[in-house]
This record gives structure tokens, sequence and C-alpha cells, in this order.
């Protein structure tokens, strides 16, 4: 029940984050939109690379457009949420593992070292030497 309610809290938390980088870049492209038509229609091209003065113009060389920057940082942040879900889900499998072997008073822990580095496979590797260990 506690492994279902960390779970839970865990996917809310990457939820809001993910809904807060989406409102902020939504807000700086409102705010891009209404600096740009206060400029005017007429469009300046942007100077060469070679002639260009600053980070600022290789920056806006690196992104096409403000949508497309994004995106990136959203996706990115997505990505950084669901590997922190991933380590959560190989720490309560080991401590699954942990709780077990100490309950039947037998078995390696090599698997708990396994179950911090590969997850999901270990643990069903584990399973399988358990029922192994069962039968034998």
């Amino acid at each position: 029940m506690r492994n279902a309610l960390l779970c839970s809290v865990l996917a809310v938390i990457g939820l809001l984050v993910c809904w807060n980088a989406s409102i902020a870049i939504a807000a700086e492209g409102a705010a891009e939109h209404q600096a740009t038509q206060h400029e005017g229609m007429a469009m300046q091209l942007p100077p060469p690379p070679d002639l260009a003065g600053g980070p600022e113009h290789a920056m806006r060389m690196l992104w096409p457009s403000e949508r497309a920057k994004g995106v990136f940082w959203c996706a990115l942040g997505l990505l950084k949420v669901a590997l922190l879900v991933l380590f959560a889900c190989h720490i309560l499998l080991a401590a699954w593992i942990y709780s077990d072997i100490r309950k039947l008073g037998q078995g390696h822990g090599i698997f708990i070292a396994l179950a911090l580095l590969a997850g999901f496979p270990a643990a069903i590797l584990y399973a399988l030497v358990r029922i192994g260990d069962k039968k034998g």
C-alpha cells in the first residue's frame, strides 16, 4: 500500500513539473509575440554567422523557433521525471528483495545490488531463483 502511494505521489509531482513548464513556455511565447507586434511588421534578417556579435545570435541559430525551444525543454523535463520514477522503482524493488531475503532467512545479497542497477530484470531473476529454491 505504501509503495503504491509513493508511486502515485511521484506521478503527481511529475505531472505538476511538466504542467508548470508548459505554462511558463506559453507565457514566454505570448510576451515574445507582443514584443514583435510593437516592433512593426518589417522583420530584419539576422546578421551572417561570421559577423555575429555575441552568444545571443549563436543561440538563435541553434533554435529554429521559440516553439521548438519550448518543446525541447518540456521533453527534457519529462525525461528527468521518467528517470526519477525509474530510479524510485529500482529502489523499491531492492527494498522488496531485501525484505524478502530477511523474511526467508536465506538468499544472496547480490540480488539487492542487481535490483539497484538493473531493476525489473533483476527482480524477475530473483523471483525465478526463489521459485527454484522452493522446489528444490
